[in-house]
């Protein structure tokens, strides 16, 4: 757990870590409301925190719910739409536990970066897999693009044919980072599609077509933006709660700009990833503390704001 507050001088961002504890057994959730509240107490932080941010983990999620604050409502509308994960209550220690009600968490708030990677990972792969005209070739590239990964990354061979070839190395994504995601394949899609089936030839990979290439064109131009803000969200020292708000914004502004001219394997993939961040930031774009934070930071103010009955 960590830290961070605002400077009350020079107005920076300050953090600290708090705690680094395993915790043994069921991570169920009134376990996991019982842990972060004894970590509060042990700094004396109960009565002094704003909001919690953590990433959208059904059990953390549910933890905030069962122990919000009486007069915590906004939270009650926040996107559960991660997961993969199955939510365990222990109920003999449900049942037994003592410290029901006794404490409360501060309000939560979803990781934006999480949540932004959930849009990029599961809806913008989902849109593209179940659409006729891009399922089929977006595995056929991402297989040959992942092909080209593995072989220049464990056989010095093959790396040094890469830089040979193109004059420089390719860039091979981290299973973290979705943003890795998008550079590996926005570096394939600037080299020319000769020198790729020199590579692919070579390797023993089935060689990129044109329409492949084309696919992996737009569709790297496509999730520029949304890269882009990432990497704004993530940012350690200058990202404030008030930077979310227009950072979304500018995103849909952005991504919407670039629905002309697509072919029709792309056609509809701005469209969906403006509604899939709709549906999954719905609390934040919704929230009037979202809103102050971002026209109380002076980088932003109210320059953002587009509509003008928000503005007034």
């Amino acid at each position: 757990m960590t830290a961070h507050w605002i400077n009350p001088v020079n107005f920076s961002r300050e953090k600290a870590a708090l705690a680094c504890k395993r915790i043994k057994g069921r991570h169920t959730y009134d376990v996991i409301a019982s842990e972060i509240e004894q970590v509060h107490s042990a700094f004396g932080l109960s009565f002094k925190i704003t909001a919690t941010v953590t990433d959208n983990g059904s059990n953390f999620l549910k933890a905030f719910r069962m122990y919000k604050p009486a007069e915590d409502t906004e939270s009650d509308s926040e996107d559960e739409l991660d997961d993969d994960e199955v939510t365990f209550t222990d109920v003999g220690q449900a049942l037994s536990s003592e410290s029901d009600g006794q404490f409360t968490l501060p309000p939560h708030l979803s990781c934006a970066s999480h949540t932004l990677n959930l849009v990029s990972r599961k809806d913008v792969e989902k849109w593209l897999t179940t659409k006729s005209e891009s399922k089929t070739i977006y595995r056929s590239v991402i297989g040959k693009c992942s092909g080209l990964w593995t072989k220049a990354s464990r056989s010095t061979v093959a790396s040094e044919l890469v830089e040979d070839v193109i004059k420089g190395k390719l860039v091979v994504p981290t299973a973290t980072r979705w943003n890795s995601f998008h550079d590996a394949l926005s570096r394939i899609s600037q080299i020319a599609l000769t020198d790729l089936n020199t590579l692919c030839n070579q390797m023993g990979i089935k060689c990129i077509t044109e329409k492949e290439y084309h696919f992996l064109k737009e569709y790297c131009a496509i999730l520029k933006p949304l890269s882009t803000a990432l990497d704004i969200l993530q940012g350690e020292d200058h990202c404030y709660y008030g930077t979310i708000l227009p950072t979304l914004e500018v995103l849909m502004s952005k991504t919407l700009a670039l629905q002309s001219g697509l072919s029709a394997m792309t056609s509809g993939l701005p469209d969906a990833i403006v509604k899939a961040i709709q549906v999954r930031f719905s609390s934040v774009l919704d929230s009037k503390d979202a809103l102050l934070a971002a026209a109380t930071l002076p980088w932003f103010k109210i320059l953002w704001i587009k509509d003008e009955e928000r503005r007034n």
